[in-house]
């Protein structure tokens, strides 16, 4: 590790040194915008640190057991634990909304242009998990629907704008992290079951005559 820089570094960098790393560490990204209730972003000061003193990072959470990756293109940096340890396990309903919300930001992402956050509501989503996509055979009820995005919130997946999260009217951004989170390779692949495990319980629930 870069024991110069740390010798040299400011109170004032030091702090932002351990409040970044804690970040990554609490909650897996650092992303390079900001975005407000009025859907302006501002830039995210930990993301610039984070681009000046990279290597400095790096190595210190490599010391930990965690890869630091950066992913230029989309504007945001993230960790992941070289021995697989620290995995965050999401049941089937968890994962149908994380499923859906990386669809949805599929569906906006060729308008997006350079605006890489896509804005949804939680009405919308629960009539694409439902209906549109058809991922989930009913509407969960809304403290199911408050934890699964609360988590995904906690991890940087999304960001809410307005109102709570078991409220339809709640509107959030889709941050491009969930491009990590779920790669098109695993979207499909995960889809397909949840789809067969869904159409094997309604078989269950509706034997033929």
């Amino acid at each position: 590790m870069n024991v110069d820089w740390i010798n040299g570094a400011t109170p004032k960098e030091l702090d932002q040194f351990k409040s970044v790393c804690g970040q990554l560490l609490g909650r897996t990204y650092v992303v390079k915008t900001l975005c407000r209730p009025d859907k302006s972003r501002v830039n995210n000061p930990d993301y610039l640190f984070l681009s000046a003193h990279y290597e400095e990072v790096r190595e210190y959470l490599y010391l930990l057991d965690w890869d630091l990756r950066w992913d230029k293109f989309n504007g945001y940096f993230y960790v992941i634990n070289t021995d697989e340890a620290n995995r965050c396990n999401l049941d089937k309903k968890q994962t149908a909304f994380l499923l859906a919300i990386r669809m949805i930001y599929d569906e906006n992402q060729e308008r997006l242009g350079l605006e890489h956050d896509a804005i949804c509501t939680v009405r919308d989503l629960l009539e694409k998990v439902v209906t549109d996509y058809a991922i989930l055979p009913a509407k969960p009820n809304m403290e199911e629907v408050k934890r699964a995005l609360t988590l995904l919130d906690n991890h940087s997946v999304i960001q809410c704008l307005e109102g709570k999260y078991n409220q339809g009217s709640c509107k959030f951004a889709i941050l491009p992290t969930v491009l990590t989170v779920v790669s098109s390779e695993k979207l499909e692949a995960v889809v397909s079951v949840l789809r067969k495990e869904e159409d094997g319980e309604e078989a269950e629930e509706d034997p033929a005559d």
